[in-house]
């Protein structure tokens, strides 16, 4: 790479974490100290960002090395982000909604008055443990503890409920970004060939781990495309159908019933993953780390792994998987669509405007004046205003703009990893940290160091 080690040895290490304790009343009167974490990882661009993790097993160790992937991930997309992540040490199913509430927006005081927030400082977002109603209550806290001295302080965190800030197309933003990754993968015709894999993802075989945001909505956008979703795992076991499931449905079941398992037309397994090791194109692991690991990943019948999830696969199992021909697409690039997508809703705060908003009724009257000019004329009918969705001529709305950049964003970084690992002969996760580190160095080089 032409990196000097002592800068290694600095991009390796946490520019600053802080641990500190807050207390709590119980609804029970009982009062409790729970530990919280924030790290960030490298200032070299400024905020920082990185989710917020609610999680028993937490610890500060955890939280820097979290901190660094998320460094590694913004400089693969090309984001102008450092790396951070934070969280509490709660299991937040044994916490009342009013309990979370104030944990929430202690742990953002306390962020706040240590300076550890801001949307020039560190931008947090959700993660396992929180979502659009957690980050609703630090935007809340924020916004009052800055008063009129912050205009921007919506910006102060991302994965906002859109009354507060948040941007439409967030929910599936991960989901969609594994599908459009995967998707260049496929249709990469000389790496297909390599490894004797039809191009395309039509017919493509899907088992995804993990049917929550990011598993369901991969699975509906791959379905939507061709592919046919033959197996999904779960905590409470898991199901197959060689003739396919559809994912939204398989969603409402679930929402109704709490379960995937007895899924109508699916093979159960109960207390079991036996699903995740059946025959398939594509398996997507898209729940909790390590779920590939030296036990398991010599039983893994797939041909590609599409990592929706943080490091669900380990060094020693990538090895195996490596030796048996299995193509992995790395987690820093697969499933980086939620952290672009949270750059686009931090753009959008700092904006005070929605994507598209300004363009959306001037593109649609230019595509009518087009479509008058061409169609009206050759057959001498006007067009409908009824008609516009069905030709694709109506202006893009804010979800069109985001999903928009999110393709162009992560199929140009599938092109740049794909690219340096051809010509360094490396594996697409060695080319994807390999770019990261590289984009890194470059900014520091150029930048410099301060010493008094």
């Amino acid at each position: 790479m032409g990196i000097k080690p002592d800068m290694l040895n600095i991009y390796k290490m946490c520019d600053v974490s802080i641990k500190f304790n807050l207390p709590i009343v119980r609804d029970s009167g009982a009062i409790e100290y729970v530990t919280a974490f924030r790290a960030q990882h490298k200032h070299h661009r400024l905020p920082v960002k990185g989710g917020t993790r609610y999680a028993p097993n937490m610890d500060l160790e955890e939280t820097e090395a979290l901190a660094s992937l998320m460094t590694f991930k913004c400089a693969v997309v090309g984001i102008p982000y450092g790396g951070a992540k934070g969280g509490i040490q709660i299991d937040p199913k044994k916490y009342s909604r009013k309990e979370l509430e104030m944990l929430t927006r202690r742990y953002t005081h306390e962020l706040w008055r240590k300076t550890f927030i801001g949307p020039a400082i560190d931008v947090p977002g959700p993660d396992m443990g929180t979502g659009s109603r957690e980050m609703a209550w630090m935007c809340d806290e924020f916004t009052t503890l800055a008063g009129h001295k912050e205009i921007h302080a919506q910006g102060c965190c991302t994965g906002k409920p859109i009354s507060l800030g948040g941007i439409r197309g967030r929910t599936e933003s991960t989901g969609f970004g594994v599908f459009v990754t995967t998707r260049e993968l496929v249709n990469d015709i000389e790496l297909m060939k390599e490894y004797d894999i039809e191009p395309g993802l039509k017919g493509k075989r899907v088992i995804v781990q993990g049917f929550g945001n990011v598993g369901m909505w991969a699975a509906r956008y791959m379905v939507n495309h061709g592919a046919v979703l033959v197996g999904v795992v779960e905590r409470e076991g898991s199901i197959s159908c060689e003739n396919g499931i559809d994912p939204e449905k398989l969603a409402n079941y679930r929402e109704k019933n709490k379960t995937i398992l007895n899924f109508p037309g699916a093979t159960s397994y109960p207390d079991s993953d036996q699903a995740f090791y059946l025959p398939c194109d594509i398996l997507i692991p898209a729940a909790t780390e390590k779920s590939i690991n030296l036990h398991n990943a010599s039983r893994i019948r797939a041909r590609i792994i599409a990592e929706g999830a943080n490091g669900p696969t380990t060094v020693a199992a990538e090895k195996i998987l490596l030796d048996n021909r299995v193509l992995v697409l790395p987690d820093l690039l697969c499933n980086s669509g939620g952290v672009t997508c949270s750059y686009f809703e931090w753009l959008k705060n700092l904006g005070h405007i929605s994507p598209g908003k300004l363009l959306k009724r001037w593109e649609e009257k230019k595509n009518m004046r087009l479509i008058e000019v061409i169609a009206g004329k050759l057959i001498g009918n006007e067009l409908e205003l009824s008609d516009l969705d069905k030709v694709g001529i109506r202006g893009p709305d804010e979800q069109d703009v985001v999903l928009s950049g999110l393709e162009e964003i992560l199929g140009s970084a599938y092109l740049d990893v794909r690219k340096l690992a051809k010509e360094r002969k490396i594996t697409l996760r060695m080319a994807a940290y390999v770019s990261g580190l590289e984009k890194i160095n470059e900014v520091y080089e150029n930048a410099g160091f301060y010493s008094s």
